[in-house]
């Protein structure tokens, strides 16, 4: 089976990683997929957007999301419905790297294309008061509720990471790059781009 060159970027929330992989997306001529992919996911599945997006925020309180599962008059039919969502998602990335290039943002799609090849795996972080400044700007909130959604937001990824990868979030040795985005965002997607052209330049090389 062919396997077409994947770019998955993982990012603190307030790190301005949507922008860059969207940015870096365009740089590179390819597909650029975030929440899309939910969208796609909820229309092929019948499944509400809404489901998809609370089982990513409550992945640390199983009990909350089974109550909002039964509430949504939805039963599993052979997994737990959030398992099914995971599948669900997981599958469509899979399925939309069979077809070409991709730049994937989040969904642990590092680990759904861990076998496919080549693959570069992005991590986006930033010093915590960048990302409060910026939750600030988006949000419209004040410090204390930007710092308060930045870690909550954080310890949700890494726990719905955390536990279908068997990996840790934002561990170096699951990223082939990590880079901070204080520096400014367009100079993390000059960055980007270059490192990534030559690192798939270099995949091509090998046997």
């Amino acid at each position: 089976m062919i396997r077409h060159p994947m770019i998955t970027l993982s990012r603190e929330y307030g790190s301005g990683g949507h922008d860059i992989g969207e940015q870096l997306a365009k740089r590179l001529d390819l597909p650029f997929y975030d929440n899309e992919l939910i969208s796609i996911a909820a229309k092929d599945s019948g499944y509400g957007e809404s489901l998809f997006h609370e089982a990513e925020r409550t992945a640390s309180n199983p009990v909350s999301f089974a109550f909002k599962i039964a509430t949504a008059g939805r039963r599993p039919f052979n997994m737990p419905l959030n398992n099914q969502l995971f599948s669900i998602q997981s599958s469509l990335i899979r399925t939309i790297a069979d077809q070409g290039s991709a730049l994937f943002v989040g969904r642990c799609a590092d680990w759904v294309l861990k076998d496919y090849a080549p693959c570069i795996n992005i991590f986006i972080q930033a010093d915590l008061a960048c990302r409060v400044r910026r939750v600030m700007e988006r949000m419209r909130v004040g410090r204390t509720e930007a710092e308060e959604l930045a870690r909550r937001t954080d310890k949700c990824r890494a726990t719905y990471y955390n536990f279908y990868t068997d990996q840790r979030w934002g561990a170096r040795g699951n990223y082939h790059i990590v880079i901070n985005s204080s520096v400014g965002p367009d100079f993390c997607v000059d960055l980007l781009e270059g490192f990534c052209r030559k690192r798939l330049e270099a995949l091509k090389q090998e046997p």
